[in-house]
């Protein structure tokens, strides 16, 4: 049986993260044997990720040898909260603390530091839908859409690209004009910085602190 808590290396998930960037999705996924994810996918500012899978390939970066999707769960209980742990935000997991909600799409805007050259083509990809409920999460990475009828989020608008999530569980992209991901800002490499600089210093924990200090797992 696979142990969760073995995966402390932050840098191992950069790592997988990396690389799934590099080869595009389906190559990533059809390498190490993983069919996409239909519920829980890690967000981050350089783009939307299958949890379980990029979970493998990170346990492989920390331990010697990836790990098959048959060898491990990707739920709540399993890859996606354990990637949740190490303080990645993953979709169907954001806690409703320190959530932002919203009525409208502008009123969420204004509250999200979206660029200016990016604005006019998320007003129009929300125009396309029908979204009713807007909310920003406690990362404050995007702008999650939930559609009339449904309980989940279908879309979110993120600094330099927009996701938007099909019935069928398909995920297809849209690059915002201005990307300072794709355009090399390195913000991934700031971003690991800055959470290791707030890990519990515990050995073999290495959790992102609160805001309180103190390490909720020790």
């Amino acid at each position: 049986m696979v142990s969760y808590a073995a995966l402390t290396e932050r840098s191992a998930v950069d790592a997988a993260l990396a690389e799934f960037d590099r080869l595009g999705r389906d190559a990533f996924l059809h390498k190490y044997g993983f069919g996409p994810a239909t519920e829980y996918f890690l967000i981050s500012d350089g783009g939307f990720y299958d949890s379980k899978a990029i979970f493998g390939v990170a346990y492989g970066n920390q331990h010697g040898t990836a790990l098959a999707s048959e060898e491990f769960n990707g739920g709540k209980n399993g890859a996606a909260g354990r990637l949740s742990q190490l303080g990645y935000s993953i979709d169907g997991l954001e806690s409703r603390g320190g959530r932002l909600s919203y009525d409208t799409f502008e009123a969420a805007l204004n509250e999200f530091r979206l660029p200016v050259e990016n604005i006019p083509m998320a007003r129009e990809f929300v125009m396309r839908h029908d979204f009713v409920e807007f909310y920003i999460p406690r990362s404050r990475s995007y702008i999650a859409m939930i559609p009339r009828g449904g309980s989940r989020p279908t879309g979110w608008i993120h600094v330099g690209y927009i996701t938007e999530r099909h019935d069928d569980g398909h995920v297809t992209h849209f690059a915002l004009p201005y990307n300072k991901i794709r355009d090399g800002g390195g913000s991934r490499s700031r971003q690991r910085e800055e959470s290791e600089q707030s890990r519990c210093d515990t050995p073999g924990c290495g959790m992102q602190l609160p805001a309180s200090g103190i390490c909720d797992y020790c």
